[in-house]
């Protein structure tokens, strides 16, 4: 535990990983307390701090060498970290976080899509991504229309450095909508 607050010592200095954190620290305070998915974790420590607020954390990234980093440092009973996309299909979750993962997959409405479908009903998603990327604004725009998302929250800049937006989406807009902002 003491290493993984060392590495997050270091995140925080870094201003475009402050800017991830900061989505991080949102999601978790959306207080649903259940399931979260944190597709593309990478190196795990999104996932230690979700795991605070979640009953059960399912980390997802492709590369063996994050996931294998990601279960040395930030282990925890209730964090369960994968490369093995096959085992997300079929779960439902409460939260997906997608943090600067859109833009680096190949088809991004695609990935919305699969993702949407693994969301509960009452579920949301948490995006965020470089403002600069006009194109990937308009897959989101295009995939939240086509499915019945819409956007729980305004976006807002993370980093007036890195320019990153974080958007909130889900199915249901009510006062009850707990939103971190």
């Amino acid at each position: 535990m003491e290493k993984a607050m060392q590495y997050l010592d270091l995140i925080r200095k870094d201003p475009f990983l402050h800017a991830m954190l900061a989505s991080y620290d949102n999601a978790a305070a959306a207080q649903v307390q259940d399931c979260v998915l944190d597709y593309g974790c990478g190196y795990g420590w999104g996932s230690y701090i979700l795991s605070d607020s979640f009953r059960h954390v399912t980390g997802y990234d492709p590369d063996a060498e994050r996931i294998s980093f990601a279960r040395r440092h930030f282990a925890r009973k209730n964090i369960a970290f994968t490369q093995d996309g096959g085992l997300l299909a079929g779960r439902r979750y409460d939260v997906i976080c997608l943090f600067m993962v859109l833009p680096y997959v190949e088809d991004s409405g695609e990935l919305l899509a699969c993702l949407g479908m693994c969301l509960k009903t009452e579920g949301f998603i948490w995006i965020s991504y470089k403002s600069a990327d006009t194109a990937l604004l308009t897959v989101i725009k295009s995939w939240s229309q086509q499915r019945g998302f819409v956007l729980a929250s305004s976006s807002r800049r993370l980093s007036d450095r890195e320019e990153v937006v974080e958007q909130c989406y889900g199915r249901h807009r009510d006062e009850g909508w707990t939103y971190a902002l």
